[in-house]
């Protein structure tokens, strides 16, 4: 790895504080880029270099010449620019604040659209979508994402389980149309095709940024500092930092990383290899990939939040960064050499650590039963996983097959621990065993390798040998078979379907995802059915699991959450393309209700509210030159309307803070409101799922409550 062969091709200061995140390039004229940024609460600079920017709106800035100046009147969230209109081939300002988004033709001063947006903007992106012939505007909100055209129509909808952080437009089934791929705080990467979600891939914390690599390649980062790929859906490599990733860019031949700290890393595609490193003056802001000296070839535009603004060329495999690089003939010859100088280090210590182990049990110990090595040479480790009901978790059993002792574990899961991804468990030595437990409590109901290093040895060694192992955990490890004596309690709370499979087909199902002591068998081939029960070891609700013999399924549970995860890893364990369902969740039910009411109710409070702002807002435009006037005249009564100008201030200051306070429990409300409708959209498989969206958005347009109820239980039918 080199630091100082990486030069920028050009640099330049904007003047200006750049927000993170919030930045794009963009032509507006068609031909020349301009780099466009939020600088503030609500300014957008624009760095114009090969000519001014023709709007009414855009004021060249005092603090740099080549800069124009656009202010707007509220925050700004996002920002994005993409040739969204037709027959046109400039690009599109498209702007998103808390509660609305603006697409601006820049250089005709020209509002394209000016759309509410009731679930908030976290991210805007553009590009081509699915079957749409144009270029569509892709909002993610706060549990939503949908996709607009040039004027502000409406063309798809759907909801997801959490804040949306990044969207890329990626062909990930090789289909020849590109589906979207969204990053949300859920730790999930969701595909949407059709309006309609085919893959969900559980990541370790919430997916901050996304970016295509090619063909069959794209790179995530999460909030966690982990960044890697994947190809085809199956993770290539993965890498974790301490930083956070900001953003990610495939550059040539490797994967550009820009760190919240400002250091950018080249890395190899294959390995995740550090190639080159170089580290900014100050905080990043953005890294984008644009060919802004417009010589045909795009350059990594890196940003910092103070607004210097760094370009590096691509670096290419077999010829560095360029022509002019620094980099010896002989580079990757003495990188041969490092690494193999380094393999060979390990070795000699490693070949030290036996050495000094054989002398010490050729001169302490005692018995001939133990070899020189003092460690039997059949010696292995073993691990075993068990529900604990008792202490409502999982017990992690490592231990050997002999008379030696575990002095110390690591364990390395993801998502599992509070505290990170590693758990050390190093006993005393008065309690070392052949044996050590491990609690494990997954907060969630996915699949989780387990990683295992333990040192293993007597107890009166000095040194240890180092075992490794994996234990992968199914899916719905957390549930246990429910005991014969548990009385069954009725809630009510059921989803029903009808599949055509054999039951033994449905026997290694459960036996592939959920932790059993014994497999499920069953007891005769001409066994049709199958009743089982289970006990969540998280909160000890009940799981009952009916399987007819007409075909006819029933999966008795208070969790419409856990209902959905049972019914999306059957339908893609039995390759089912379509499944309808009926379902009967009460408190579901209750709570859409009370969060329909309160959406209703913030409605009418914050169409109230603007009226009462608009009418006071108005009363101060007229007293003030009436205040003005009256200085010539009357100086008591001038005094007598600035005394109103500043109650009616005061008044719109607090209309103001209780506005804010009431848009937050609009979003909260529309969230939890989208979850519910988003856990009813997992009951069902295929065209059942997407119009059971569909029918979900007209509902809530028309606040047609039962409408919403009657599509939860039966769906769209």
């Amino acid at each position: 790895m080199q630091v100082s062969t990486v030069q920028p091709v050009f640099k330049l200061e904007l003047n200006h504080k750049v927000t993170p995140n919030v930045v794009t390039i963009a032509k507006y004229d068609g031909t020349h880029p301009c780099l466009t940024a939020s600088a503030g609460y609500d300014k957008i600079i624009i760095h114009h270099p090969h000519g001014s920017v023709v709007s009414g709106r855009a004021q060249r800035s005092q603090a740099h010449g080549e800069v124009s100046e656009l202010n707007l009147s509220q925050a700004i969230i996002a920002i994005a620019s993409g040739p969204i209109k037709p027959d046109c081939g400039r690009d599109m300002l498209l702007i998103g604040s808390p509660t609305q988004i603006l697409a601006y033709d820049v250089h005709d001063n020209i509002d394209l659209f000016f759309k509410e947006a009731q679930d908030g903007v976290n991210v805007i992106v553009t590009g081509n979508f699915g079957k749409y012939n144009e270029v569509v505007v892709i909002v993610g909100g706060n549990s939503s994402v949908q996709g607009l055209d040039w004027q502000g129509n409406e063309l798809f909808w759907n909801v997801v389980g959490g804040k949306v952080y990044d969207i890329i437009t990626f062909d990930f089934d090789k289909d020849g149309e590109n589906e979207l791929l969204i990053g949300c705080d859920d730790s999930f990467i969701r595909v949407l095709k059709n309006n309609q979600f085919i893959v969900e891939i559980a990541e370790t914390g919430p997916v901050v940024c996304l970016a295509t690599v090619s063909d069959v390649r794209f790179a995530y980062g999460l909030a966690n500092g982990t960044i890697g790929i994947y190809e085809e859906g199956i993770r290539l490599w993965r890498v974790k930092s301490k930083q956070n990733a900001l953003s990610l860019r495939w550059s040539g031949d490797s994967l550009a990383c820009c760190w919240g700290n400002g250091r950018i890393d080249w890395r190899e595609g294959n390995t995740g290899k550090v190639l080159r490193r170089v580290q900014m003056r100050m905080n990043a802001a953005a890294m984008l990939l644009a060919d802004y000296r417009s010589v045909g070839a795009p350059d990594l535009v890196c940003v910092s939040d103070r607004g210097e603004v760094l370009g590096y060329p691509p670096y290419q495999e077999n010829t560095g960064f360029n022509a002019t690089s620094k980099k010896m003939p002989t580079e990757e010859d003495r990188m041969a050499i490092t690494e193999l100088f380094n393999k060979k280090q390990a070795l000699m210590v490693e070949l030290q650590h036996y050495e000094a182990n054989a002398a010490s049990g050729s001169t302490s110990l005692e018995s001939a039963d133990r070899p020189m090595t003092a460690m039997p040479t059949n010696t292995r480790l073993q691990v075993a996983v068990s529900a604990v009901p008792d202490e409502g978790n999982l017990d992690l059993a490592i231990t050997t097959n002999n008379e030696t002792i575990v002095r110390a574990a690591l364990i390395l899961a993801e998502g599992i621990f509070e505290t990170g991804e590693t758990l050390a468990r190093h006993p005393l030595p008065a309690q070392l065993r052949s044996i050590l437990h491990v609690p494990l409590k997954p907060p969630r109901d996915v699949p989780v390798d387990v990683h295992i290093k333990a040192l293993v040895g007597y107890g009166d060694s000095e040194q240890f040998h180092i075992f490794e192992l994996t234990k992968q955990l199914p899916r719905f490890s957390m549930y246990t078979l429910a005991p014969p004596s548990l009385a069954n309690t009725k809630h009510g709370s059921h989803v029903t379907f009808h599949i055509t499979e054999r039951v033994q087909r449905i026997c290694i199902w459960l036996n592939q995802n959920f932790l059993l002591e014994q497999e499920i068998e069953l007891e005769t081939e001409e066994t049709k059915e199958l009743n089982i029960s289970f006990i969540c070891l998280r909160d000890r609700t009940r799981l009952d699991m009916d399987f007819k013999a007409d075909g006819q399924v029933k999966f008795s549970t208070t969790d419409i959450r856990l209902a959905g995860d049972l019914i999306q890893s059957l339908a893609i364990f039995l390759n089912l393309s379509d499944l309808q369902s009926v379902a009967h969740f009460p408190e579901a039910e209750k709570k859409l209700r009370a969060e329909m009411d309160n959406v209703s109710e913030i409605g009418e409070m914050r169409s109230r509210l603007a009226a009462e702002t608009a009418e006071r807002a108005q009363l101060i435009t007229a007293l003030l030159p009436a205040a003005q006037d009256a200085a010539s005249y009357d100086l008591k009564e001038m005094l007598n309307r600035y005394k109103e100008v500043i109650m009616l201030n005061e008044e719109l200051l607090m209309g103001c803070h209780i506005r804010r306070a009431t848009q937050e429990q609009a979003v909260t409300s529309l969230k939890n409101l989208h979850t519910v409708l988003q856990q009813a959209t997992r009951l069902r498989v295929g065209k059942y799922s997407k119009a059971v969206v569909s029918a979900s958005r007209k509902a809530v347009r028309e606040n047609n409550i039962e409408a919403l109820i009657k599509i939860i239980q039966v769906g769209d039918s």
